[in-house]
């Protein structure tokens, strides 16, 4: 009797596929992964981009300055602050000023950005 040193077509086959499978889900993490930082790394930069419009309202806060005024407002009006890899994104970023009874008046600065899944 001969013995066998070399593997069947049937276990070279059932190796290759079982590699293949364990390789798809690794690709479909990574694929996730890269997707859920670059998503989270974006809403850091917008959280600093409506900081920095912000700061400078308040850096230039004159009361009677138009861009201060009581309504809706683009902060294209305070200058570009969008850098980096989110200005290549269709963004937009407003700002909405209110006059509490008391007090000083309220800003709330939105950012919106069309986010991509698969680039």
């Amino acid at each position: 009797m001969k013995k066998s040193r070399g593997f069947t077509l049937l276990e070279v086959v059932t190796a290759i596929l079982i590699i293949a499978a364990m390789a798809g889900g690794m690709v479909g993490a990574f694929v996730s992964a890269r997707y859920f930082f670059r998503s989270a790394r974006h809403k850091m930069q917008a959280y600093n981009f409506a900081r920095e419009v912000q700061d400078k309202l308040r850096a230039n806060y004159i009361y009677d300055d138009p861009q201060m005024s009581v309504g809706s407002h683009s902060a294209s009006e305070t200058g570009s602050v969008v850098v980096g890899e989110m200005a290549s994104l269709n963004h937009t970023f407003t700002y909405d000023v209110s006059q509490p009874e008391t007090g000083y008046r309220k800003v709330k600065v939105r950012v919106w950005w069309e986010e991509n899944k698969f680039f």
